[in-house]
């Protein structure tokens, strides 16, 4: 699967980690994310383009966008179904941009990134706005307010932080903590030396799908 890094043009949000659904992509044609990363979508149009006259709204499972006079010349409303592997198709309310280049990397933090790589495997995480760090709980049920302390997994950059800038980054590391919330033997995951930049997106993506595999081995 090709994976990419998409924004909405013209406006801070994202990025988001999708994939295209055509051969020849143009920036209204959809995108393919998963249903963290569409819940992230409506986040974002809701409450950082709010009063643009364009919503989103859930009808489990489908993605409902509503739009009035203020948006387009009609009102009118469209909704994304889940297809077969649980993905949503969006594309044609907005453009969409590519972020490919150096410039494009550094109106986001790697953390953001990394977020987006996780998003992509259906996973969120968690932060207790204190660590320069997150948390994934290893039950999915786990309270947010919980998941320091609880069993989880602890991600955070080999500087250590998480909203340094992409171009400063020189990997990612993973432990995992135990019942108590406390360090549960040597790290399960380390990338970089600790020194030299790393390219962030790729090394976001690679942590992403480790962690997904270390969490469904372990379930």
């Amino acid at each position: 699967m090709h994976i990419e890094l998409y924004t909405v043009d013209g406006s801070a949000h994202g990025p988001y980690v999708a994939t295209p659904v055509s051969g020849t992509w143009g920036p209204y044609d959809p995108i393919s994310v998963t249903r963290v990363t569409a819940e992230q979508v409506a986040v974002d149009l809701n409450v950082g383009d709010a009063g643009c006259g364009l919503t989103a709204a859930w009808d489990d499972p489908n993605l409902v966008f509503t739009w009035d006079e203020r948006y387009r010349d009609e009102e009118g409303s469209e909704t994304v179904t889940p297809d077969a592997e649980g993905r949503y198709r969006i594309g044609g309310l907005w453009p969409w941009r590519r972020v490919h280049t150096a410039r494009q990397h550094a109106l986001f933090t790697a953390g953001t990134m990394l977020r987006a790589a996780l998003a992509e495997q259906g996973i969120t995480v968690h932060s207790d706005g204190m660590s320069p760090s997150w948390a994934i709980p290893l039950d999915p049920a786990t309270p947010a307010l919980e998941v320091y302390a609880r069993p989880h997994l602890l991600i955070a950059d080999r500087s250590p932080s998480i909203e340094h800038a992409p171009a400063t980054h020189t990997g990612w590391v993973i432990f995992l903590h135990d019942e108590n919330g406390e360090p549960d033997g040597d790290r399960l995951y380390r990338s970089g030396n600790g020194t030299d930049p790393v390219d962030c997106v790729t090394d976001s993506l690679e942590a992403a799908a480790f962690i997904a595999d270390w969490l469904t081995a372990h379930q």
